[in-house]
């Protein structure tokens, strides 16, 4: 389970320190790819990976939608292996669609991580807290 917020720097060769608390689950493989509707990278352990690579391939070939996340979804995944002080590498290509440079927010997604050029980080998580209306509606749609 990947939970809480980090922020961590690139070093020179454009690796990621993974955080420590995260790393156990990693340790057997992970796949980096860019997220298709925001200027982030989606980072999946393989487990997770491979479950929902299963649910994509699966999408309707003949559907324009399925066949366009296919593409954005496929065609940029790096798979990866952390070395033994938990760095990653971001390529220059996924590294490039995030915006991301020196700093990245590490943020758990409970089964996967996002990672994100800060100031955008700041601006999609207080930019929507700031205008969404979360009255007791919204927590009764979801039965809490």
């Amino acid at each position: 389970m990947f939970l809480g917020e980090y922020t961590h720097t690139l070093d020179a060769k454009g690796r990621l320190t993974i955080p420590s608390k995260y790393r156990n689950e990693l340790a057997t493989g992970l796949v980096l790819t860019r997220n298709p509707v925001d200027r982030c990278l989606l980072l999946f352990p393989q487990v997770e990976w491979d479950r929902l690579a299963d649910k994509v391939s699966a999408l309707p070939l003949t559907d324009p939608r399925s066949a366009a996340f296919r593409r954005a979804f496929f065609s940029a995944a790096e798979d990866a292996q952390p070395d033994g002080q938990g760095r990653i590498l971001l390529s220059p290509r996924l590294r490039s669609h995030a915006q991301i440079e020196g700093d990245v927010v590490v943020a758990g997604m409970n089964k996967f991580i996002e990672l994100w050029k800060p100031a955008l980080w700041e601006e999609k998580v207080a930019g929507v807290l700031a205008d969404v209306d979360f009255t007791g509606d919204f927590f009764s749609t979801l039965s809490l």
